[in-house]
């Protein structure tokens, strides 16, 4: 029977569900089938929707439901409460499991929204190091224990009541889809995204193909390994975590061509600035895709000038300078717009040390030849070449 429990319902049918958990899991399915249906039923004569406080009246204590529910069906009863070394041991497993399914995925997601290649590189590196090394310390802490003790502690109670509370306001129909169909699919994404992402930075387009399909492989091997051997959610839940944040980033950023983050230092990588569709998104000044470090500006006689450079709205055209007190400065970014800007002389022996140290604010070619004056002709509106020197005649006067 397919029933849909919300609020009170829902919560009652997990706190239900908690007291029979030692149950082996396909026989507790059937019972939680059972009473999901029962309690639709007496929900249903409320007329509105009834609480907790009336369902406690009517059926008893979930505690109380369940037992009458092991006396009618013939379960033993609950196992004895576990001793304080496996409380213990549940208690430390779950902190180091909730170190992994946080602190890990934040650094990676700090790696992917990073702005420089060096950041993503630090941050993933840290965030991949926390998540696998918290989780292999929550595995170690189990102390050979069944993973299900930390259920046993009061944090793990209340964290398993709450996330099946949320689990049972879905419909039945609608969770045998998310598990049957969903779970695949996810497990084939969040290998693709994760394997494909780290090569794609790292390797070619074609490296990066054969890393997102390996990494499909892989993740479908640790999904069905998880549901054999439930230590492995230790490292699947973190992953999942970071996983989730990874895929809809990466999704929004290729959907829409966006050039912040990973996205941004795989193009760094290789070689050419990330586009948004309409323009690049880059640093400094470009011409016909080549980085402009220098401007020497030549007036029309073609002698070299020095001046200040503004764009439309009167924003100075800033460069990064390039001569001896920036290259052995404090190392603080310095920038100017006057140019042309002073640079480093090559034969100088700048690079040996300050003190040998030489700026230069020549032309490093050959400067362009003058250009000739020009007239405007009234009548014609436009200019016109001057005569030249030989085809000048002086004017006649006449003479007496």
């Amino acid at each position: 029977m397919n029933s849909t429990l919300t609020g009170a319902g829902a919560v009652y049918l997990a706190q239900v569900r908690a007291e029979l958990s030692d149950l082996p899991a396909g026989e507790l399915e059937d019972v939680v089938q059972d009473v999901s249906g029962h309690l639709t039923e007496v929900a249903a004569e409320f007329g509105a929707e009834p609480t907790l406080a009336d369902l406690q009246q009517r059926l008893g204590t979930p505690r109380q439901y369940a037992n009458e529910l092991r006396t009618s069906a013939g379960y033993p009863p609950r196992s004895p409460a576990i001793s304080q070394s496996q409380l213990s041991a549940g208690w430390n497993a779950l902190r180091w499991g909730a170190v992994a399914g946080t602190v890990g995925p934040f650094f990676i997601a700090v790696a992917i929204f990073a702005w420089s290649r060096n950041e993503t590189a630090f941050f993933g590196v840290l965030g991949l190091g926390v998540l696998f090394g918290a989780a292999f310390l929550g595995v170690q802490a189990l102390q050979g224990n069944d993973p299900r003790i930390v259920l046993d502690t009061p944090q793990g109670a209340r964290g398993a009541t709450s996330v099946r509370g949320w689990i049972d306001q879905i419909p039945p129909h609608i969770r045998h889809e998310l598990v049957t169909i969903g779970q695949p699919v996810w497990w084939v994404t969040r290998g693709v995204i994760g394997a494909g992402g780290f090569f794609a930075l790292f390797g070619a387009n074609s490296v990066t193909v054969v890393g997102a399909i390996a990494g499909a492989a892989v993740s479908i091997w640790i999904g069905r390994k998880t549901q054999q051997d439930r230590r492995w959610l230790w490292y699947v839940v973190p992953l999942n975590v970071a996983a989730a944040i990874a895929v809809p980033s990466f999704l929004a950023a290729a959907y829409s061509g966006a050039s912040f983050g990973f996205l941004k230092n795989y193009n760094d990588f290789r070689g050419h600035p990330a586009t948004t569709g309409r323009a690049q998104s880059v640093d400094g000044l470009m011409l016909n895709g080549v980085t402009i470090s220098n401007i020497y500006p030549f007036d029309a006689q073609g002698k070299q000038v020095s001046v200040r450079l503004y764009d439309q709205d009167g924003n100075p055209i800033d460069l990064d300078l390039q001569n001896c007190a920036n290259a052995f400065g404090s190392g603080r970014r310095e920038t100017g717009n006057v140019f042309p800007q002073a640079v480093v002389m090559p034969d100088s022996g700048g690079y040996a040390g300050p003190d040998n140290c030489k700026d230069s604010t020549k032309a490093p070619f050959a400067p362009p030849t003058a250009l000739k004056p020009t007239a405007v002709r009234p009548s014609a509106g436009r200019p016109t070449p001057l005569p030249s020197s030989s085809t000048v005649r002086p004017s006649s006067t006449p003479t007496r």
